[in-house]
């Protein structure tokens, strides 16, 4: 009993010391948006003038962020498209080439990031997607489908063919016994391969600096294109302003889902 509990104080304390350690930069970018320093829009007292500085940035923040849920909510809507369709006919159906399939499948993801952008960028100019939201988010989907295949497969295989089975006996054909209770029952991998793209399409900078002109920029792109300012001067005040205002919303949302977030990782999203 006595090392049960010893071993719990020990857990705690370990996880609240890591907590703090990961909370660190966070804090200190809040305190330092609001901090008087030189050089930057809040050069007496605390304030909001950094804030101010970085709203008004170029053609606004509400036009960043336009171009930001863009991005994010079409990668998202595409990816559990098809990482649900794709995951259910990889866990549920046999057809010829099914396991080379899912090999080549998840293969993409052994292909360095970097490596794809240029032939991408080509190819979206060919299909006259470049410098086109659509794009990058398309883009985008083509790197988290891989992934969210992978745990919806996983998660399709946790739930018992007998759901199906009674769905069919009651009337239901393919479609409505996919729609009807099949996707209720694997919300929580949803939910998580909805969370993890979105938070990537979010915090993505390489695929929008490599496809978008700085009118489309995201919030990511925006924030570095902010940075500098006169002679090459980095406006700091400006750029902690941007990163808390770029982190809270995911934060949020995290918060939000978290608890279908973790039950998609422990029930099911990660067994082979």
């Amino acid at each position: 009993m006595r090392s049960n509990t010893a071993g719990r104080s020990a857990a705690y304390t370990l996880t609240t010391v890591m907590a703090v350690v990961f909370m660190l930069p966070l804090v200190w970018a809040v305190v330092s948006s609001v901090s008087p320093s030189p050089g930057t829009a809040q050069t007496d007292g605390f304030g909001f003038g950094n804030y101010t500085t970085m709203f008004r940035y170029g053609l606004g923040f509400p036009s960043y962020l336009k171009n930001s849920l863009v991005v994010s909510i079409g990668a998202t809507a595409v990816t559990i498209l098809i990482a649900a369709t794709g995951g259910y006919a990889f866990a549920r159906f046999r057809f010829r080439g099914k396991n080379a399939l899912f090999v080549l499948v998840l293969s993409v993801m052994m292909i360095p990031y970097a490596a794809l952008l240029i032939p991408l960028l080509v190819w979206m100019k060919d299909i006259h997607l470049q410098n086109s939201l659509i794009g990058v988010a398309l883009v985008l989907t083509l790197f988290q489908v891989p992934f969210s295949i992978f745990m919806m497969r996983n998660s399709f295989a946790t739930i018992p063919r007998e759901l199906e089975e009674a769905a069919y006996i009651d009337g239901c054909n393919s479609f409505q016994a996919f729609y009807r209770i099949m996707l209720p029952a694997v919300r929580p991998g949803i939910v998580t391969v909805g969370l993890f793209t979105y938070l990537a399409a979010w915090n993505d900078f390489m695929v929008s600096l490599y496809l978008l002109s700085s009118e489309k920029a995201p919030l990511p792109l925006a924030l570095v294109n902010m940075r500098q300012q006169t002679m090459g001067v980095i406006d700091y005040g400006s750029t902690t302003a941007g990163v808390v205002v770029l982190t809270l919303p995911a934060i949020v949302l995290f918060l939000a889902l978290q608890r279908y977030y973790i039950r998609g990782f422990t029930s099911g999203a990660v067994k082979g």
